[in-house]
């Protein structure tokens, strides 16, 4: 069974840090890379959904609990998800910084969409492909 280590939230550095383009560009690199793994690693695109779902709900839910259904950790497989320490590390520090981003503007009172305080998800635009 794969196992990943118990993260704690107040243990990411950066929480307060806007995840910025390069930011994202480096979840994406480390699913891809986890694709190699495991092939049924979702694209960001579910994972930013999971994660507003998850900032909706009624009681809170522990990374341990979520990261489990939505890496699929249930298997018996052996082969470690991630590729160390530091590949988790850093993906829970980014998850965690765009966790606090989506509950700021979920919890933000906005009157209108423009406003930038609004949730934002951080998908692919694919208008112009």
């Amino acid at each position: 069974m794969t196992i990943i280590p118990t993260p704690v939230p107040g243990d990411s550095e950066a929480v307060a840090e806007t995840l910025q383009a390069a930011d994202f560009d480096e979840l994406d690199t480390i699913l891809d890379d986890l694709r190699t793994r495991f092939d049924e690693t979702p694209q960001w695109e579910f994972c930013e959904g999971f994660m507003a779902a998850l900032v909706c709900c009624r009681r809170v839910i522990s990374p341990t609990e979520y990261f489990s259904v939505l890496l699929d950790l249930e298997d018996d497989s052996e082969t470690p998800l991630f590729a160390d320490e530091a590949q988790f590390k850093r993906f829970f520090d980014l998850w965690m910084r765009r966790w606090n981003e989506v509950a700021a503007a979920l919890n933000a009172n906005v009157e209108s969409l423009d406003d930038e305080r609004a949730y934002q998800p951080e998908v692919m635009d694919l208008r112009g492909a």
